[in-house]
């Protein structure tokens, strides 16, 4: 019988909720312990998913038989926090961004390297089967000669109404290039490989406590061009698209899961998929890294790159 993997929790907001449903649904999955310093969200998590408050993240790093730490605190928190998870020696799964800087994020990724043990990062569209089948078109030749990539954000607002806290709408931790775009530059990069030579127009309110409200960005991956373009605060449904252009054919990832394809033989029509749950998948994945099986994770050195281009398309 597979062991069960014992997971404490750092961090009780959106995102551990949707991890904690996620472990519901893994049979080698079990929510040990959570913890966060807001007592009255922790106690609702608590008493809604009938798990055990830690008093501390001490009580959790200490706990032998927790096995990974999930950390899902807001993004300055993550780096001052992982140095003792490192400590621990537990497995560590993190949330995105990886840290608040690219020094720390740098470091994080020499620490993970350093320490043996599974550092993974949720990014869950990587594990659904919406992306596996465009990979699997790149690699067929779909499209031919790659010649251009395009992503292309529209929010109504920012945050969105189901996304309110104290600080994702904020210069130093939140908007939505840290929020989102981030998940199109690890996807953009891993199909394709680093962007650089980053030029970006960016746009923020008045208020030097806010996030930005604008982009216009340019990169190139060796000598094809990334573009990146969005916008907060408009009167139209949210919308999220990569565009992947190519000499035989195109790809269109809309809104994380919506995959369509089009080339000089066909209109534009939508491959119709079969998703799974991506962070069950994140999850799995984990569990047979730390098997010693082969699996496949975002690690710390993707969260780096990514957080690298990130930081120059915010000016930082």
């Amino acid at each position: 019988m597979e062991k069960i993997m014992n997971i404490g929790i750092i961090g009780a907001g959106v995102v551990a909720e949707r991890i904690i449903n996620a472990a519901k649904n893994h049979p080698r999955a079990n929510i040990k312990s959570i913890y966060d310093l807001d007592s009255s969200r922790l106690e609702d998590i608590s008493n809604k998913y009938d798990l055990k408050i830690a008093t501390s993240e001490n009580e959790l790093l200490n706990d032998n038989n927790i096995d990974i730490i999930y950390l899902a605190v807001p993004p300055k928190y993550h780096y001052p926090i992982a140095l003792d998870i490192f400590k621990s020696g537990k497995h560590f799964i993190c949330e995105k961004p990886l840290a608040n800087s690219t020094k720390e994020a740098e470091e994080m990724y020499k620490l993970s390297k350093e320490n043996n043990i599974v550092c993974a990062m949720n990014f869950p569209t990587m594990y659904s089967s919406t992306y596996a089948k465009m990979d699997e078109l790149l690699k067929d030749g779909f499209i031919g000669e790659l010649m251009r990539i395009e992503f292309q954000g529209y929010f109504s607002q920012w945050p969105r109404e189901w996304q309110q806290n104290n600080w994702i709408a904020t210069r130093e931790q939140g908007g939505f290039v840290r929020e989102v775009v981030t998940h199109y530059i690890q996807i953009i990069q891993r199909l394709f490989g680093d962007i650089e030579n980053v030029n970006t127009f960016i746009e923020y309110p008045a208020d030097i406590l806010k996030s930005e409200t604008s982009i216009i960005a340019k990169g190139n991956i060796e000598t094809t061009p990334v573009l990146i373009n969005a916008i907060a605060g408009i009167e139209m449904k949210e919308e999220l698209n990569l565009k992947i252009f190519g000499s035989n054919g195109v790809i269109f990832l809309k809104n994380w899961r919506e995959l369509w394809i089009s080339n000089n033989d066909m209109e534009m029509q939508r491959i119709e998929i079969i998703e799974s749950n991506g962070l069950v998948d994140l999850l799995d994945n984990v569990f047979r890294a730390i098997d010693g099986e082969d699996s496949n994770i975002v690690d710390f050195y993707e969260g780096y790159t990514t957080h690298k281009v990130i930081e120059e398309l915010l000016n930082n």
